[in-house]
């Protein structure tokens, strides 16, 4: 017996629905699309049905572009697509725009809807909106266990009842429920009982798909849809219609509009109330009236959002983050940059004995360049870790909320710190990231300050220096570089917002998910992909770098000088970076080595540490005793071995208070930090950080931005930033030399 069907409640046309069932189970790919709320665990999702590794994030703006993942199901391909949450299809934010925009064009053949099952109601009015379209959908119950504690228990089977789509509970981060959703998606989706609007806007819509019958370059999935956002006056809809010739149709609406007014009836206001009246009642059958417990989320806020406790917490949790990176991984930079690397170029020595020139190419250059470079995948993996958990764990959300108020004084809203956050990753899903953000001020602005927010690629450089210069002080090094960065970053917010950007106005509702414990799995998953695509760049771009340097450094630049026989000081790589080393002899580091190091860094902040090495240990390796496979065995296994007793003897010490500064012992450096310690002082050293920390972003991120923005703003961005990293690089080496650094 059907289900009786609520009062009000529109009867949805069965044949259609019929028609649309009977489209789904004929094709042979079906394409499902993914909808709901921000921090609704859709992504999560998707990964638990299709194994993938789409970015998760326990915050709202993660994904901005609908992304795509394939499985197999019963022998047949089912595509599913991630698309950006959404509060609603009204596109006031990129991401309801990329969202309402896929519904229309994608044409799906379901929608699965995931809802939050601790706030029902706020996720209900998605739904609604989605039963306007004439697409079956299911319902995925998520975040089950969270409702439990705050003391709620959703009815799954009323739920499906006053909706009239199936409803699957699941619980994505741990897979509960997820192995039987696809098949109750794919078989039983219908279109579900939508609203019922006021009859005189009833009328009104009926018209108006009456005469889109007539116009077949309008979906038929999505009449009513767009007869209800013609109604609501929804600006991005008449412009689609205006730019595709249906001009007739927008004036049909006005006429209906005009008429509504006449009746004292406000359509927008009217089709939304009847939207929240509806996504109340099914609430309040769903969800039977309990008292909410406290949850642990709003005990912890306490303190993480605390006025004035909130944002110290912040920077000592950041600091801590780099006491663990530092103590568990540096051990196994020194193994990688020094007896394996050695091992390495022991090996090539005995296997190109007869290849000099080749020879001199890998054990001169690429095992020095590439080697140095791979040598920090350990403090990347670790850093990646705990960033991960800080983001999966909703943490981050809480740092954007504390900044909020920072931000608003700098004409910005809090969302605004997210793009900056993930800047401490990678600056270019950062800057796409600011596609988030409302105003095109605001994403302009943003993206020009994103590359101060030091990226990974800039942390070998940190670490390097600190264990060359710094030994007893590394985290505290590293951790103010990341902290200078911000202070930059806000500094010239501050700026620009008050002289060539001005606010535009408006406000922003910042949500806070709740705190959620990541699974392991997904936070090795999210580290491991950010490490390999790090370890990815360095067997490419940092490959084919230091094989030019090489190149150029074995290339004379005086007359009578031969082929790779030449000092490097005389090399064409020596000479030029002579000619412009005097720029930079204010700042400290007026040597060729250094000022040339910096010139491939335009390419790739990574190639830093690279040339460096190349440059520094390019020659004391260049002729390396051979060495047999087993001997090399032998000795890179005791090496591995001292390294992994050293990093998990460093774990109890991350917390030890009476030695927050010691990272790393003075005696122990790699023959790289032993070459820096030689060739800078701690002033200079550090005014070297600083440069690298402000000077022009890598040109990928400088491509994104002019993808973004345009040209114009792009190339500001560069010469900006390059003038305030020699002004800041110069104070700071004038400061530390007058400390007696």
């Amino acid at each position: 017996m059907p289900a009786p069907r609520p009062p009000g409640a529109l009867v949805p046309d069965e044949q259609a629905c019929r028609d649309t069932i009977q489209r789904l189970q004929a094709v042979r790919e079906p394409r499902i699309v993914v909808v709901g709320n921000p921090n609704t665990g859709k992504t999560t999702l998707i990964n638990a049905l299709a194994g993938t590794n789409l970015k998760v994030g326990n915050w709202a703006g993660v994904t901005v572009e609908k992304r795509q993942a394939d499985l197999q199901l019963q022998g047949r391909t089912i595509h599913l697509l991630d698309l950006p949450g959404a509060y609603s299809l009204s596109p006031y934010t990129p991401e309801e725009l990329v969202t309402r925009t896929a519904l229309l064009d994608e044409g799906p053949d379901v929608i699965l809807n995931v809802l939050d099952a601790g706030n029902l109601e706020r996720n209900l009015y998605l739904t609604l909106q989605l039963m306007d379209f004439r697409i079956p959908v299911a319902v995925a119950l998520n975040l089950v266990d969270e409702a439990k504690e705050k003391g709620l228990t959703v009815d799954a089977a009323a739920l499906s009842r006053a909706l009239g789509v199936p409803v699957t509970e699941t619980v994505a981060s741990r897979q509960q429920g997820t192995k039987t959703l696809l098949e109750h998606s794919l078989k039983h989706a219908t279109l579900g009982i939508g609203v019922r609007y006021p009859a005189a806007i009833e009328d009104a819509v009926a018209d108006l798909t009456g005469r889109m019958a007539h116009l077949p370059t309008l979906p038929p999935h999505a009449w009513r849809y767009l007869a209800l956002a013609l109604l609501e006056g929804d600006p991005s809809v008449r412009g689609r219609l205006s730019a595709t010739g249906h001009t007739a149709l927008i004036d049909a609406a006005d006429a209906h509009l005009a008429a509504l007014e006449t009746q004292d009836t406000d359509a927008l206001i009217d089709i939304a109330e009847a939207r929240y009246a509806r996504a109340g009642d099914i609430a309040r059958l769903a969800v039977p009236q309990v008292q909410a417990r406290r949850t642990l989320s709003e005990k912890l806020d306490r303190l993480t959002l605390h006025p004035l406790f909130g944002i110290p917490l912040f920077l000592a949790l950041v600091l801590l983050v780099f006491r663990l990176t530092f103590s568990v991984a540096s051990p196994f930079v020194d193994l990688i940059g020094g007896p394996l690397q050695e091992t390495a170029a022991g090996w090539a020595t005995a296997l190109l004995a007869g290849l000099p020139l080749l020879r001199d190419l890998v054990v001169g250059a690429i095992i020095p360049g590439v080697g140095t470079v791979l040598s920090f995948l350990p403090t990347l993996l670790v850093l990646y870790l705990a960033m991960s958990f800080l983001e999966d764990s909703g943490y981050m959300a809480r740092a954007a909320f504390l900044m909020d108020r920072l931000m608003r004084s700098l004409g910005l809203d809090g969302r605004a710190f997210i793009p900056l956050i993930l800047g401490f990753g990678c600056n270019v899903p950062a800057v796409s990231a600011t596609r988030t953000l409302e105003r095109r001020s605001d994403r302009v602005l943003v993206s020009m300050i994103i590359p101060f927010m030091s990226c990974s690629a800039r942390l070998p450089v940190y670490v390097i220096f600190a264990a060359a210069l710094f030994p007893r002080a590394g985290s505290w090094i590293v951790w103010s570089m990341y902290v200078l960065g911000m202070l930059m970053a806000f500094v010239f917010a501050w700026l620009l917002r008050r002289t060539s950007l001005p606010a535009e106005g408006g406000g922003v509702l910042l949500e806070l998910p709740p705190y959620r414990f990541p699974a392991w799995a997904v936070l090795w998953k999210h580290a491991w992909r950010r490490t390999k695509s790090f370890a990815k760049r360095a067997r490419t771009t940092v490959l084919a770098t230091v094989a030019v340097v090489w190149l150029l450094l074995a290339l004379p630049a005086v007359s009578g000088g031969k082929f790779a026989q030449v000092d490097p000081k005389n090399s064409v790589f020596g000479s030029v970076s002579q000619a412009v080393s005097p720029i930079f002899a204010p700042l400290g580091f007026g040597n060729w080595q250094a000022t040339g190091a910096l010139v491939p860094g335009f390419i790739a902040k990574e190639v830093v540490v690279g040339t460096l090495g190349q440059i520094y240990l390019g020659e004391q390796a260049a002729a390396p005793a051979p060495l047999g496979l087993i001997e090399g065995t032998k000795q890179a296994l005791g090496a591995t071995w001292d390294a992994l007793k050293t990093s998990v003897a460093a774990i109890p010490t991350v917390l030890a208070l009476p030695q927050l500064g010691a990272d790393t012992g003075a005696d122990q450096k790699s023959p790289l930090a032993a070459a820096l310690a030689r060739a800078f002082t701690p002033a200079s050293g550090l005014a070297y950080l600083v440069f690298v920390l402000l000077y022009t972003p890598c040109i990928v991120t400088v491509g994104a931005i002019a993808q973004e923005h345009g040209r114009r703003v792009a190339w500001i961005t560069v010469a900006y930033q390059l003038a305030a990293a020699w002004i800041m690089a110069f104070l700071v080496y004038q400061l530390a030399r007058a400390l007696g650094l």
